[in-house]
């Protein structure tokens, strides 16, 4: 599951913006992909993405990231 995780936070790089807003935070720079039961949360800045949090989909996602 980890190699699937890490294919999959490599391929936001090509499309950041490919990923869904996540709704909990509404900030368009914040934006989520799914891979399997797992929510990858990433931030779009100007010349990078960063990975926020990995979280299992049946947890709530905390108050700020």
């Amino acid at each position: 599951m980890v190699d699937r995780i890490t294919k999959r936070s490599e391929q936001i790089a090509f499309e950041p913006y490919s990923g869904r807003i996540v709704p909990e935070y509404q900030n368009s720079k914040i934006r989520e992909i799914f891979e399997g039961p797992y929510r990858i949360v990433y931030i779009v800045l100007k010349q990078r993405i960063d990975v926020l949090a990995v979280i299992h989909g049946a947890q709530l996602m905390p108050d700020q990231i």
